[in-house]
């Protein structure tokens, strides 16, 4: 047996120097990606041109995050103040805003809030990329403004709490936190900069569909600063705070986030798909902290949805997401 004994110590020797090795050439990989794919992976849209070079590792540092929040408030602006999409408003968009007065970025009346209020609409825009080579340029940008009856800390809290996502969206299988970086929406100054931080796994199951859907993401979110509304009100003086916060999401691509798995843990067949960018920028109704104007951009890649279609799924899913937002208890 002693014999026996000294074969596994040798094998655990054996074992331990070769994990060493390979921890020291994880090392290696895992240094900070180039200031040039840091900088690719916040654009409005990812460079084609350099989708393979991603390391998975971009939104590991909080100064990429910043950029792509910041980025994802640029991205909610309307027609004259943004330079990456063309907004097109649907009939009744339209419509709610001759009726209404635009809300193009000046400062927004009482009765606005109260119209879109009383309403319930939610008003919805169908964007194209202004961009002709970004990855997913040829897929519609959805943007929808809506009145939530909840204060923005309960949105944004719901947005990134992974246990909550299948009271919201029925064709959730389950998101789980697969990397946290930092937690607490409400964090100023943490190691890892403002708000939580996290990468996660959300599994779907849409009806008529045969496969599961599978998102690799990168979620933040943050309270609006002072300096935010510079971005988000362009064309307004008034720079005092609207009470509020910034949730943006992006898929994370190459290194451990590749797609390497075909099967879902039951054995479904999985099939990737993409949150090129996500947006919620959650403000309070003025002098109603309890109700949240929620300003929302989705550019969503689903390899499952012919382009013709890719438009009217936008759209619907944008809007029941608002919808099942509002049902909840």
């Amino acid at each position: 047996t002693s014999s026996s004994t000294a074969v596994a110590s040798t094998a655990t020797l054996e074992i331990s120097v070769v994990m060493e090795e390979v921890t020291s050439v994880a090392d290696v990989v895992e240094a900070k990606p180039s200031p040039q794919l840091l900088q690719a992976a916040t654009l409005p849209l990812l460079p084609k041109t350099i989708m393979d070079s991603f390391t998975g590792r971009e939104f590991y540092y909080p100064e990429s995050i910043e950029a792509l929040a910041k980025t994802g408030m640029r991205m909610t602006l309307g027609a004259g103040n943004n330079e990456w999409v063309n907004w097109s408003g649907e009939k009744k968009t339209d419509k709610f805003l001759k009726d209404h007065g635009h809300n193009g970025g000046a400062a927004t009346t009482k009765e606005w809030y109260a119209a879109l209020d009383s309403s319930q609409e939610v008003l919805v825009w169908a964007g194209k990329s202004t961009s002709k080579d970004g990855y997913g340029a040829e897929l519609p940008i959805i943007k929808t403004t809506s009145i939530i009856h909840q204060s923005p800390k309960y949105m944004a809290e719901l947005l990134m709490d992974s246990n909550m996502v299948k009271v919201y969206n029925k064709m959730s299988l389950g998101r789980t936190d697969e990397k946290v970086f930092q937690t607490g929406v409400d964090t100023q100054g943490g190691s890892f900069g403002d708000g939580e931080s996290k990468v996660v796994r959300n599994l779907t199951k849409p009806p008529m569909v045969s496969c599961v859907l599978e998102f690799m993401t990168c979620m933040h979110a943050r309270k609006l600063r002072p300096s935010d509304m510079q971005i988000l009100s362009p064309n307004n003086d008034d720079e005092s705070p609207s009470e509020g916060y910034i949730v943006v999401s992006r898929a994370v691509t190459g290194g451990e986030w590749s797609t390497n798995n075909n099967n879902s843990n039951n054995g479904e067949k999985l099939q990737r798909n993409e949150i090129l960018l996500g947006v919620n920028v959650l403000k309070a109704v003025p002098g109603e902290p309890n109700k949240t104007e929620l300003t929302s951009v989705t550019h969503v890649y689903s390899p499952m949805i012919p382009q013709m279609l890719a438009k009217n799924a936008g759209v619907k899913g944008a809007v029941d997401f608002v919808r099942d937002i509002r049902a909840l208890p």
